[in-house]
């Protein structure tokens, strides 16, 4: 893998608040549960079961119609008499299914709160599997070693979406032969290095970080931020991947089709003609990614109480400090700013 050269230029475009509405378009009348998108959550261990938590109440509060937890294979028991994932995930979000039954599901987030070393093989397997079916993955954290087997054909069906910070950015660097790479002010994950990442294991890169680069197989890349520093607490990566599941799973149709949402969450082609330039769009997992982190950005400073702050732009660090529980149960009122005139 070679190296980028340092990258100087733009990006291809930052993310517009006004492009997020709609993915987060509210029922009909005609929705159901499983209409509005089951989300699968492969997250949590024994060593972090608040993980799943974190996941499980993200995906709840950004609106999924069902949300359904699956035990992991084996494993290592609870530590100290603590309970395991499942029934600390029960405890905090009582409407969440347990159930190792894949059927229902439309889209999964795997490996947040999750330990490769830890991971039984027969763990391993499943989750691999998983990449080999249509359904959109979401991979997080200590899964992100499986998105190597993108190299491998078998594995690349499923539409893959991964979300490292830089340190595990590196790590996935090295491990496709690549040296340490550098934008041009020295810092990990150039934009140029993002998109080749992207390219080379066929997934959508969300880079995290103070400003998040999210770049497509296909070249295209979308910028966010930058965020409030409130967010540079534990758990709010866990948090915000489960936004993205979440959105996955709503649109998990169209991931699946490479389509683009329209005004009403409807197909693309069902648009007004002269309502959108095409050639302006991202593929819409890298869209949904986009606005999975302003929502997660609104959710913060609505949380930290920052009103003097804007998404997107230069925090002016006010408010107060915040825990990444704050942010998650913050999301209805970010969605409602979202959708609002």
């Amino acid at each position: 893998m070679n190296d980028p050269a340092p990258d100087t230029t733009s990006p291809s475009g930052a993310w517009d608040p006004a492009a997020c509405a709609p993915y987060l378009a509210p029922p009909t009348a005609a929705d159901h549960k499983y209409s509005r998108g089951v989300l699968g959550l492969r997250t949590g261990s024994p060593a972090y079961p608040g993980a799943a938590v974190l996941g499980a109440e993200a995906a709840w509060r950004t609106g999924a119609g069902l949300v359904q937890f699956v035990p992991p294979v084996g494993g290592t028991a609870p530590l100290f008499g603590m309970p395991s994932p499942a029934a600390t995930v029960l405890a905090a979000r009582p409407e969440t299914v347990v159930s190792r039954s894949p059927d229902r599901v439309d889209a999964w987030l795997v490996g947040s709160g999750t330990d490769p070393e830890a991971r039984p093989k027969a763990e391993t397997d499943e989750l691999a599997e998983l990449l080999t079916q249509r359904r959109p993955v979401i991979i997080d954290a200590g899964a992100l070693d499986l998105c190597l087997l993108r190299r491998d054909e078998r594995f690349r069906v499923a539409p893959v979406a991964i979300t490292p910070h830089a340190g595990e950015f590196a790590r996935l660097w090295r491990a496709l032969g690549g040296s340490r790479p550098t934008d041009d002010a020295g810092s990990l994950g150039s934009a140029e290095a993002t998109a080749q990442l992207a390219k080379r294991l066929d997934v959508t890169v969300l880079l995290k970080g103070s400003v998040t680069t999210i770049a497509s197989p296909s070249g295209d890349i979308v910028t966010v931020g930058p965020a409030t520093p409130w967010l540079a607490t534990a758990g709010t990566g866990d948090v915000l991947a489960g936004i993205v599941g979440t959105l996955a799973a709503r649109h998990a149709g169209l991931v699946r089709r490479g389509g683009l949402v329209g005004p009403a969450g409807t197909d693309w082609p069902d648009w007004p003609a002269g309502q959108i330039g095409l050639a302006d769009r991202a593929p819409v997992l890298a869209e949904l990614c986009a606005t999975a982190v302003l929502l997660h950005d609104i959710a913060a400073r609505i949380a930290s109480g920052d009103s003097g702050g804007s998404a997107g732009a230069a925090s002016s660090i006010l408010g107060r400090p915040i825990t990444a529980l704050d942010v998650a149960r913050s999301i209805p009122a970010a969605v409602e700013r979202l959708l609002g005139p």
